[in-house]
């Protein structure tokens, strides 16, 4: 077993009311969503949790790749999947179910995090602004046991004196936007209960959800740029999430339309 396995603190969400039952700790693989996926296709119960210190082909929402930042023995990023039993109703919810667990863990650790529909967590950068630190991927699939879906999180814990380029030069990451150091094992443990209770809101109670969304979205209110997957673009600005938690965008050209997937943009008024 691994330190991060014998942690008392991950240890004690094992087994109880949360639904937690496995932990595993691996030093690198591709993708934790992956190994998490393999392991319920050969038996393996919802209830799973995967973690590694690094990830070689992590990736995103609409294919996008993923960059931990890890090298060598640094461990610089959390990257975790968890697999749950498919909800009663509701799925779309989801999605914004794990942004809030996020968010909430992010809280714990001293920073101040805002949600931008649908998957990505906002942090303060320290030269103003916000930036992104956290993405979330949720699959969704068909296993012997029944469907599931495996919840990947990406989380930048700290990235200090850390390089980057493309994308994930416009990332910051916890440390720097708190300004201290930062628990990788706090962070996943809060992240669990955090998974635990908004997930039972989906079916349980969405509105509370929804209104819980709507308060953390840095996202409604915004005049945003949507990019669908057909590449049709749609301007307008971020008025409000549906009960089907899709974001309702006005645009002055098609009026309100909810946006159930596609690449959204913040933009500057007249940019």
């Amino acid at each position: 077993m691994t330190d991060l396995e014998r942690s008392e603190q991950l240890v004690a969400l094992l087994g109880g009311p949360l639904g937690w039952h496995t932990l595993v700790h691996e030093p690198e693989v591709a993708s934790t969503n992956d190994v998490a996926l393999a392991a319920v296709r050969e038996g393996t119960p919802p209830g799973l949790v995967v973690v590694a210190d690094h990830q070689t082909a992590g990736r995103g929402r609409l294919g996008r790749p993923w960059d931990d930042a890890s090298s060598g023995d640094a461990v610089r990023s959390l990257t975790a999947s968890s697999v749950v039993a498919l909800p009663t109703a509701n799925v779309s919810l989801v999605p914004l179910a794990v942004g809030l667990a996020v968010a909430d863990a992010l809280r714990r650790a001293g920073a101040r995090p805002m949600l931008k529909w649908p998957n990505d967590v906002l942090l303060p950068r320290p030269g103003g602004g916000r930036a992104k630190a956290a993405g979330i991927l949720v699959e969704r699939h068909a296993v012997p046991q029944g469907e599931v879906l495996v919840i990947g999180t990406g989380i930048d814990l700290d990235w200090r004196e850390v390089p980057r380029s493309g994308d994930a030069d416009a990332w910051t990451s916890v440390a720097e936007s708190a300004g201290r150091d930062v628990d990788r094992v706090s962070v996943l443990a809060d992240l669990l209960r955090g998974l635990a209770v908004w997930l039972r809101s989906v079916p349980a109670d969405p509105l509370r959800l929804l209104i819980a969304y709507r308060d953390a979205c840095a996202t409604v209110g915004t005049d945003v740029r949507v990019t669908f997957p057909d590449g049709e673009v749609l301007e307008g600005r971020a008025v409000d999430l549906d009960r089907d938690g899709r974001l309702v965008v006005e645009s002055p050209v098609a009026g309100k339309v909810a946006v159930t997937a596609g690449d959204v943009e913040h933009v500057r008024p007249g940019t």
